[in-house]
């Protein structure tokens, strides 16, 4: 177990930058490449089953099998899911050389905390190579239970290995994660851009 400096970094929203509501959304040519109406898909899927996949308690594959099957789609599932996975990682290097640079100079290790189900999770650490950058990716589907419940900042801590909570510096740009953070005594900022980041990291951490 460790009380050494820890930085801890959201994805969506801070490392990958095309999450829905971004300026660049992962879905928003969707309809002219795919044919598929990503509004139809967030209120019948991602507002639906999919939080339950987010927990862990569904597979991302059958819980989109019982969405498109009965609308005639299930052969588009492995489409959608390529699509969606290489779009949504539209990946940040200068937070991540700012992480990096951040490591290299305290020692500190550097997690991912993420709301991802198992799937996504796995592409975006070995496929969009974010393995290199983080300790670990730390995520709401093998923790089962999605930020900003109280308890995932808990599983959190212990899975990092983290004895004392104020040895954390987490990054979120959702205020509500933020806050969860602070209840369980992590240090936590709202992310407003990379400067927002270096200003934060410049001396935090430092031996």
């Amino acid at each position: 177990m460790s009380s050494s400096p820890v930085l801890v970094l959201d994805i969506d929203g801070v490392v990958s930058l095309a999450q829905p509501g971004s300026e660049h959304p992962w879905h928003a040519t969707l309809k002219e490449d795919l044919g598929l109406d990503y509004e139809a898909i967030r209120d019948g899927f991602f507002r639906a089953e999919f939080l339950e996949v987010l927990r862990g308690r569904l597979d991302l594959y059958v819980a989109l099998q019982n969405y498109f099957a009965p609308l005639g789609l299930a052969d588009r599932i492995e489409d959608f899911v390529g699509y969606w996975f290489e779009k949504d990682a539209v990946i940040d290097t200068a937070v991540l050389a700012e992480a990096d640079a951040w490591r290299a100079r305290t020692g500190g290790k550097v997690f991912a905390a993420t709301n991802q189900e198992h799937h996504r999770a796995a592409y975006l650490r070995d496929q969009a190579g974010l393995a290199a950058h983080f300790d670990e990716f730390v995520y709401s589907a093998a923790l089962g239970v999605c930020k900003p419940d109280r308890v995932f900042f808990t599983n959190a801590q212990a899975r990092m290995g983290v004895t004392v909570a104020q040895s954390i510096l987490f990054v979120d740009d959702k205020a509500e994660n933020v806050d969860g953070a602070r209840m369980c005594g992590w240090r936590a900022m709202l992310y407003r851009g990379p400067e927002s980041l270096a200003r934060a990291l410049a001396q935090w951490g430092d031996r």
